[in-house]
């Protein structure tokens, strides 16, 4: 297959995901304090694609975690994680190439602004107004050249709102029935017909992967398409080793690529899975992890919902850890100041 023919970001799009090099190239110490968070905003995240040169992941993601992330978590913004496109089920779409797709969380569109330079950063200030400079932002401006060495460009960079997935038990209880063993030679309609109670193997090791499933659903259908997903589809998911991330609607705001249709919304949800297997199992045969129980008759009776909303969807795969925000300790410098004029 041919090389992928990346997609030139316009000026906007390209302020918009570098700092400003001359803010941190100033000789001048610019400390700042901070006011109290703002509140009632609504979240951001910014999900940006990446053709990288082929071989180059492992040092584009090295340079965002020891470089770019710890200044832009200082700014306030929380990363996701920066994840690696796979095949593991088709053929290599840029097999020349490498691609990457980033995840990072913003309070709101204008905290996204305010953690950028130029024409951007709006009149919020930019960066420097919302952290100073110095050495974690030296870092960072270094770790962003760096990786624009192994940048081709981008297919996508688009904002998302919505929802993260609640980390949360889950109470189900057993039905409290008994059943026999049976050879299954001897019963051959057992499985399709009865009841599906299931034991379960050691856990089995794999490659964790992620599932970047696209939709488009019907106009204003978001809140409800994600409330029958949170409350009957992500239970059953969970019990059967899914681990749901998030879901959003794609927001067509200024410095992104998305154009929007009259005709349907479009909505990201991410989750994670053991293994490709674990994938194709979840997706394939969900009742032999986990019962044909009510549960799983209220998440098939959700889907129907959820596909009647729905026009067209896809799925892409991501290898990768989520980020976690790790804890970092950044000292200040042992500086003084006064007031300034």
């Amino acid at each position: 297959m041919s090389k992928q023919t990346p997609i030139r970001l316009s000026l906007g799009m390209i302020l918009s995901c570098l700092m400003n090099a001359s803010l941190f190239a100033q000789n001048d110490p610019a400390p700042v304090r901070n006011d109290v968070p703002r509140s009632n905003q609504q979240e951001v995240i910014m999900m940006r694609h990446a053709y990288l040169d082929a071989g180059s992941y492992d040092y584009w993601y090295q340079q965002s975690v020891t470089g770019v992330w710890p200044w832009f978590e200082r700014l306030g913004a929380r990363i996701l994680g920066d994840f690696e496109v796979i095949y593991p089920l088709g053929e290599d779409a840029t097999p020349d190439q490498d691609e990457a797709l980033r995840f990072a969380r913003y309070a709101s569109y204008e905290h996204w602004q305010a953690t950028r330079g130029g024409a951007a950063a709006g009149d919020t200030g930019g960066s420097l107004m919302l952290a100073g400079n110095g050495g974690l932002s030296d870092a960072s401006t270094q770790g962003l050249q760096n990786r624009r060495q192994v940048s081709q460009g981008s297919r996508s960079g688009v904002f998302l709102q919505g929802y993260m997935a609640e980390t949360r038990p889950i109470y189900m209880p057993g039905l409290g029935e008994e059943f026999a063993l049976v050879d299954a030679n001897n019963a051959p309609d057992a499985a399709s017909t009865g009841p599906r109670p299931v034991r379960l193997a050691q856990a089995r090791p794999g490659e964790e992967v992620l599932g970047l499933e696209y939709r488009r659903i019907q106009k204003g259908s978001f809140e409800q398409f994600h409330s029958i997903t949170r409350d009957r589809v992500y239970p059953y998911l969970e019990k059967i080793g899914v681990r749901p991330v998030g879901q959003w609607r794609v927001v067509y705001l200024p410095n992104s690529s998305a154009e929007e249709s009259p005709d349907y919304d479009e909505l990201y949800t991410l989750a994670r899975y053991a293994s490709i297997e674990h994938y194709q199992q979840v997706w394939s045969n969900a009742v032999a992890l986990g019962g044909n129980g009510p549960d799983y008759e209220a998440m098939i009776a959700a889907f129907t919902e959820l596909n009647a909303l729905s026009l067209d969807a896809s799925t892409e795969f991501l290898r990768g850890p989520l980020f976690g925000s790790p804890p970092q300790y950044a000292p200040g410098l042992p500086e003084t100041y006064r007031p300034g004029q």
